[in-house]
C-alpha cells in the first residue's frame, strides 16, 4: 500500500541556477546533492519544515543518453505542471519575489479561501502560492 509522496521531479537546464533559484529565493535548503555516475548528479531540494518532501531538480541532458527522450523531457521546461506552495507570509514572499526579479504571472488576490499569487520559475514554468485565511 502506498503511503506517502516523497519527491516531485522539476525538469531543468542546469542544476546550479535551478538550486540558487529555488534555495535563494524560495527558501528551499539542499536535501541530497551526489554524483551517481559520472556527469550525473541527483539533487533534492526541501523546506526546512518539510523534509520528507523533495523536489528533485533533474537536467535531462545529463541522465538521457537517448536523443528523442532528452529531447522530449528538454520540450517540457517552462510547460511542466505547475507547482503549488503554501506560505504564512503573501506579502513578504511578494516583496522578495519582486526584489529578486521574479515573474509574477497574477499579483495577490483576495480568494474565499486565503490570499493567492502565481509566479514564473527561472525556467518559465508556474508556481502558485496560497496563504490560507485563519478561519
Amino acid at each position: 500500500m502506498i503511503t506517502a509522496v516523497t519527491h516531485l521531479t522539476r525538469y531543468v537546464r542546469n542544476e546550479d541556477e535551478a538550486l540558487a533559484f529555488y534555495r535563494d529565493v524560495l527558501g528551499f535548503e539542499v536535501h541530497t546533492d551526489n554524483e551517481m555516475k559520472p556527469g550525473t548528479r541527483w539533487l533534492t531540494v526541501c523546506l526546512p519544515q518539510q523534509k520528507d518532501f523533495q523536489v528533485v531538480l533533474f537536467n535531462p541532458t545529463a541522465w538521457m543518453d537517448n536523443a528523442e527522450s532528452r529531447d522530449q523531457a528538454l520540450a517540457q521546461i517552462g510547460k511542466q505542471a505547475q507547482l503549488i506552495l503554501s506560505t504564512d507570509d503573501i506579502d513578504g514572499l511578494y516583496k522578495r519575489l519582486k526584489e529578486k526579479g521574479v515573474q509574477i504571472r497574477i499579483e495577490i488576490n483576495e480568494m474565499p479561501w486565503g490570499r493567492d499569487l502565481t509566479f514564473n520559475d527561472l525556467y518559465g514554468d508556474s508556481v502558485y502560492v496560497v496563504q490560507p485565511s485563519a478561519a
